[in-house]
C-alpha cells in the first residue's frame, strides 16, 4: 500500500537512495521509494536484494524506461530525458 508520501506535489515520485548494505524494503516508513543507484556494470533486473528498486540516471535521448542491466530509468526535474519522474528526498543519484 502506498505511503502518504509517493508522490511529489509535480506528479513525480518520492524517492529515498539507500545503500543497500541493510534490508529496506521497497518503502520508507514516510512512503517515499527505496532506490538503489545501478553501477551499469552487470545485469540486475529490477530489484536490488535489499527490497529496493535498482535505479539509473536516464541519459540524454530516448532510450525507453529499462536501461540495459534491467534497472529502471529515472529523472529528475527539469525532467529533460526519459525515465520514472523521480524526486529525490534523501541521498542522491
Amino acid at each position: 500500500m502506498a505511503g502518504p508520501n509517493i508522490r511529489a506535489t509535480d506528479g513525480s515520485l518520492n524517492i529515498a537512495v539507500v545503500s543497500g548494505a541493510t534490508r529496506t524494503g521497497i518503502q520508507d516508513a514516510s512512503g517515499n521509494v527505496n532506490v538503489v543507484v545501478s553501477d551499469g556494470l552487470s545485469v540486475k533486473g529490477a530489484h536490488h536484494p535489499c527490497g529496493a528498486w535498482w535505479v539509473t540516471s536516464s541519459p540524454a535521448g530516448y532510450h525507453g524506461i529499462k536501461a540495459p542491466d534491467g534497472s529502471l530509468y529515472v529523472s529528475v526535474s527539469p525532467y529533460t530525458t526519459i525515465g520514472q519522474r523521480v524526486t529525490v528526498v534523501s541521498g542522491s543519484l
